[in-house]
């Protein structure tokens, strides 16, 4: 059939990636089996090496970090779980979403319910047969009112999950919900066995073998990986190395043969390093600068103005990016988004604004604004570019550093003001519904709309793409105008990798190929 042939033509050229060919023949309805022949066919086609081990410098690792999926909320946990464990659904680098540990899934009753078959045979690495058991136990964990998950607030709309099957699952929403299996490919909701927290059993190509957190993840090749044609490496491991110099130095001494979060400043000295790769991906992620809007000044929307308009963005983009990613406008959403709408006039650097909403606002005395290079790299710079042009406005911004270890126990979501960043969700309900909606888990601006959760509701069951966009521009500019959400700018995901790491595809979802560099790449020395 001609769409194959196309396929392997770009996967020959390498335009693609393996995975990404083997996700596009599922979704064409031919099997693992037969895909990896016609692959394995295909002239031209990169042959893999098998065996090696992998070492991955991440950021955001803590001591105060958990391999509870519940808990995840920076880039090493989040990497770890996707080693560990599948989820039923997963991304594509393309924005498609395909089954994982689902071999097929459909919506009914207008979205309202979605029937999910399992793989059989698969194996969590205790032994124990994946069923239809344990996706239920699993996504319980991540919904209901007595759930502390980073997802529960998108899941606020699942009434069920049950099994209607050793192997079927049936997902019952309030409302219909055509993102269903977007949200449920959120990296929280991996599937562990029944009754299991943070014990670092799932399904996932890696086994988890020694960890000490906030130091180092030891993990094996998964002999009985349910997936054909990876992982390649023999072992995998994790080093949470958070300083920014000391990753690099380790990418140049091949100590770790992939690093996140590249400050964008020290660029061209990477680029002359030996055997290193820059990997440069503009994606969703953006950098932020949060308040809580439930807290003195800041339930002010006087102090809010000030602070949004006494932002110079360009220059922070220009500065902290060293131009890799845009300006932002005060909300989540950006052009890398499915019906994104520009509707929301960009908010524009203005000294004589900020100045008149704070003496407008009545405020007095410093505003302590709290940053780590933990938040994202260059959140020190960010803050104290910020602390500059606010004082031309009469605005006293104090910047206090804090340490990088515990920074997303201790700070985020604690203090009322602190710099932070989100990776960006697959869709704008995503998005929403985990960080903005009212009672969602991660609201860490403390966001309270009625009107804003009903738009999102009509949204998430609007089938017209024009009516759904006008909505979501309409929830972006309550954000911009109304939130405590400050985004000064996107960032383009900047990884670096060795040269001997081969098989690499950018991927928008996140940094290094969504944390999963270690399962779709391998290592050749030759």
């Amino acid at each position: 059939m001609k769409e194959v042939k196309a396929l392997q033509d770009l996967f020959s050229k390498g335009k693609i990636s393996r995975r990404t060919f083997m996700g596009q023949m599922a979704m064409l309805g031919i099997g693992a089996t037969v895909a990896g022949s016609i692959l394995n066919s295909t002239a031209m086609a990169q042959e893999p090496v098998y065996g090696g081990h992998f070492v991955m410098g991440g950021s955001g690792g803590s001591s105060t970090d958990s391999l509870d999926p519940t808990t995840y909320a920076s880039f090493v946990p989040a990497t770890l779980g996707l080693t560990f464990a599948n989820r039923l659904v997963e991304t594509l680098p393309d924005g498609s979403v395909q089954g994982d540990l689902a071999e097929s899934f459909e919506g009914t009753d207008g979205g309202k319910r979605w029937i999910f078959k399992l793989h059989q045979g698969v194996e969590f690495h205790n032994g124990k047969e994946m069923t239809s058991a344990d996706v239920v136990y699993s996504i319980n964990r991540h919904r209901g009112d007595d759930s502390t998950s980073g997802a529960a607030g998108q899941n606020g709309g699942i009434t069920d999950v049950k099994a209607t099957g050793k192997y079927e699952v049936e997902i019952h929403l309030e409302d219909g919900n055509a993102d269903l299996p977007f949200l449920i490919s959120d990296y929280h909701m991996i599937i562990q066995p029944e009754g299991s927290t943070d014990d670092g059993i799932g399904t996932g190509p890696f086994v988890m073998e020694d960890f000490e957190h906030g130091v180092r993840y030891m993990t094996s090749k998964n002999p009985n990986y349910h997936k054909s044609g990876g992982p390649y490496v023999d072992s995998f491991e994790l080093r949470v190395i958070n300083d920014l110099t000391a990753r690099m130095v380790a990418l140049q001494t091949l100590q770790v043969h992939a690093i996140e979060r590249v400050d964008p400043k020290l660029v061209d000295r990477l680029q002359r390093a030996k055997n290193v790769s820059l990997q440069n991906t503009s994606g969703r992620g953006h950098y932020v600068f949060v308040a809580h809007l439930d807290t003195n000044p800041y339930d002010n929307s006087d102090v809010m103005l000030a602070l949004k308009y006494a932002l110079n963005r360009d220059q922070m983009v220009e500065q902290v990016l060293r131009g890799y990613g845009t300006a932002g406008n005060d909300h989540p959403i950006n052009t890398a988004y499915p019906n994104f709408e520009n509707a929301v006039e960009q908010r524009a650097f203005d000294l004589d604004k900020a100045a008149f909403h704070y003496k407008k606002s009545g405020h007095s005395g410093p505003i302590v604004l709290k940053t780590s290079e933990a938040a994202f790299s260059g959140a020190v710079d960010a803050a104290i570019l910020f602390q500059e042009s606010a004082a031309q406005a009469g605005i006293d911004l104090q910047v206090v550093r804090e340490p990088a270890d515990g920074y997303w126990s201790d700070v985020w979501n604690v203090q009322p003001f602190c710099a932070s960043y989100w990776g960006g969700r697959p869709t704008q309900d995503l998005m929403f519904s985990v960080a903005y909606k009212s009672d969602a888990a991660w609201n860490d601006t403390r966001f309270q709309r009625d009107d804003f959760d009903t738009l999102l509701l009509e949204a998430r069951s609007e089938l017209d793409d024009k009516v759904r966009a006008s909505k979501y521009s309409m929830m972006q500019e309550m954000l911009s105008n109304e939130g405590g959400v400050i985004v000064p700018m996107f960032n383009d995901f900047l990884d670096a990798i060795s040269t001997y790491v081969k098989g690499y595809e950018k991927d928008p979802a996140g940094a290094l190929m969504y944390g999963r560099v270690a399962e779709y790449t391998w290592l050749d020395f030759s």
